[in-house]
């Protein structure tokens, strides 16, 4: 069903290009940053989610749309791209809100941690990871390079679609628990307060990121 060496060609570069941070995975170490490790699940679940989407759109067609409309892949592009300055903007003004210690406090107290629900941090990971047009047009441009035409079309797409998601989401969930430790080291109010407008600028990044992609020639 699958030839060997277009798998391991597919897997070795899929592995790189993932690796490399995008929006996506800007996303995610900022919320492991601001929240912690508790957002390692809901956070790598939302990208898990978001490229299932992403595949799902590609295979029933809004990637060729996408990929011969740049109409189209400019609406979903810019909408993505508000979504994440606003979601920067509130994460930078709570950054003003967070409460200093009371004077006779215990510096060792537990952690000060976000009080984001980890729904909302699902919720924001899967929109990033869905509404990024790169990501569908990629998938339309990547996938086939490794399909072999004396086999059976659908079941080697879907493999590597598959595949694809499964690798991306290990991938993301590396990144969440990396940027969710990195986070347990600031327990003070000052901390939080800098590592939640530390969170806005990664999410301004993958904001930037997503609007400085073009769509494809048609």
């Amino acid at each position: 069903m699958i030839n060997t060496a277009s798998l391991i060609g597919f897997l070795l570069t899929a592995g790189i290009l993932l690796v490399i941070p995008g929006p996506t995975i800007l996303t995610v170490v900022a919320y492991g940053l601001r929240v912690g490790r508790k957002a390692i699940w809901a956070s790598t679940a939302g990208v898990v989610l978001g490229d299932l989407t992403a595949v799902t759109l590609c295979l029933t067609g809004l990637g060729a749309l996408l990929a011969v409309s740049p109409a189209a892949y400019d609406a979903i592009k810019w909408a993505g791209v508000a979504y994440l300055v606003y979601v920067a903007v509130q994460t930078w003004r709570e950054s003003n809100r967070v409460v200093a210690a009371k004077p006779g406090s215990d510096p060792t107290a537990p952690e000060i941690t976000d009080s984001i629900a980890l729904s909302k941090v699902f919720q924001q990971t899967f929109i990033v990871t869905a509404l990024n047009p790169k990501g569908i047009v990629f998938f339309l441009a990547f996938i086939p390079q490794f399909v072999d035409r004396s086999l059976a079309y659908w079941p080697q797409v879907t493999v590597y679609g598959v595949l694809f998601v499964v690798m991306g989401g290990a991938n993301a969930l590396a990144y969440a628990y990396s940027s969710g430790r990195l986070s347990s080291l600031f327990a003070q109010p000052n901390a939080l307060k800098w590592l939640k407008r530390v969170s806005a600028g990664f999410l301004l990044s993958a904001a930037l990121i997503t609007a400085l992609h073009h769509a494809p020639n048609p």
